[in-house]
Parts: structure tokens; sequence; C-alpha cells
């Protein structure tokens, strides 16, 4: 099962994300910020290769909101409650799709390089994410009729704990992860991928963001992945991840398949 020191990662993650459930373990020591790849570049430059969320009334807003109310069958449904048990990546439900999807148990402090590989790309995230969603403040779908959502925060002054809606954390998240794990073990590529996306499409079942939302979100994950995948300090992390990995035993109790 993943095992990763939330206290340090989670300053390096969009406050949505990462102000969820904690890792199961705790901090050996007071949590330090990470330097991202690109800490040297504005976060601008990804929130304007992010286009805008769909004007009301466009064609986009209309599937969003029919998308958003056939979202409302699956209330209570499978995807409703898988969604409940990942609503943060410190759920021991994430941990434990990340692992099988990685098909490596991993704990600190052995894997220490993986830990490393991910908080720095969630740094560069954290930021670029945070502007986009101060930029648009764009509301989420479940403030517009009062919808049920499976996340409780919803539920809470307006659900102002979880931010503004575009892009998506979580997708975002997932799908750095997803694109970053991928390169440690081309092995795993496929069911890296699809963890990633499924990390996105349970936001849109728990019904806590539009479908352009998550979009949005993966569509940053991708532009920040092609730059920070360049960087001499990323493929010097990278190999050091890929190593440990090899050696990482195989999680237990993942679905066959």
């Amino acid at each position: 099962m993943l095992r990763i020191n939330l206290a340090i990662l989670s300053l390096a993650l969009p406050a949505a994300v990462a102000a969820q459930p904690a890792m199961m373990i705790e901090p050996a020591r007071p949590a330090v910020a990470m330097t991202g790849y690109l800490a040297d570049r504005s976060p601008l430059t990804l929130v304007r290769l992010l286009p805008p969320p769909p004007l009301p009334g466009s064609s986009e807003d209309s599937a969003d909101r029919y998308l958003y109310r056939l979202s409302k069958r699956g209330i209570g449904g499978p995807d409703w409650r898988k969604a409940q048990g990942q609503l943060g990546i410190g759920s021991p439900d994430y941990q434990k799709a990340v692992a099988c999807a990685l098909g490596a148990a991993v704990a600190a402090p052995a894997t220490a390089n993986t830990m490393k590989l991910l908080q720095r790309a969630g740094a560069d995230l954290a930021r670029a994410v945070t502007a986009a969603k101060e930029y648009h403040k764009r509301a989420r779908p479940f403030t517009t009729d009062r919808g049920k959502a499976c996340d409780p925060a919803s539920a809470v002054d307006g659900g102002k704990a979880l931010g503004f809606a575009y892009p998506s954390g979580h997708a975002a998240v997932g799908w750095l992860w997803g694109l970053i794990l991928a390169d440690a073990r081309p092995e795993r590529s496929a069911a890296l991928l699809k963890f990633g996306k499924e990390t996105g499409d349970l936001r849109i079942a728990c019904r806590v963001h539009w479908a352009s939302d998550v979009a949005g979100g993966r569509l940053m994950a991708t532009a920040l992945y092609q730059q920070i995948a360049d960087t001499a300090d990323y493929k010097a992390d990278l190999a050091k991840a890929s190593a440990e990995l090899s050696l990482a035993p195989v999680p237990e109790g993942c679905p066959a398949g």
C-alpha cells in the first residue's frame, strides 16, 4: 500500500486535495516545503495554456449540466461509494488504488526517491491549479441546485472548504501521478493511466465537479508533465525512483487483472 508522508506532500498539492484525511504514517520531523521542477517559472505560463470554463448558455455548458443531472442516477451506487472512499489522496482506498496500479508496495524510507518525484511535481501543480482556480472562480455544480454530493464538506457553509471548481485538483493530481509513475514503471502504463483517469471520473460521480473541470485538470497536468519531463532534475529523480520501485514488493489485496 502506498504510504507517503502527507505532512510534506500536502505542501505540494492543491489545498482542496491535500486538506483531506491524513496518511497513515506520522512525520518523523517537521515538514519542509518542496521545491518544484519549475520553481523558476511563473505558474501563469500554465494557466494561460488552460482554456476558460464553458460560457453560460454555451453547448459545452449545456453538456456539463446534462452530465451533472445524469449523475444523480448514480447516488449511492458503486462509483459513488468508491468516490466516498477516495475523497483525499491520504485515504487508505486511494493509497491502495495507486499501489495496485503501480504494482508496487511503496513505504518510507525505502522509496524516498519516488516520494520526492511526486512531491516536486506536486509543488509545481499546486501553484498552477491554485492560480487557475482563483482566476476563474467557477462555482461547484452542487451550489447551483443544492444537489447532493458524496463529499460531506459540500453540505457545510456552501461547500466553501472545497474551493472553486475549475480546474479539478483531484483530476490533475491523479493524471499527473499516472503519467509520472508510468515513466517510472513503463510496464504498468496502462494500469496507471487508467488509475489517473478514474481519479477524475470519480469526482464527477461524487457530483462535486463539472465534467469540464475534470477535463481541465487533466489538460493542466499534461501541460505540466510535458514541461517537467524535459528537465535534468526530473530525469535524475526518475532514474532513482525507477531503480527503487523495481525492488519493491507486489502489494496485497489488489483486484485481479
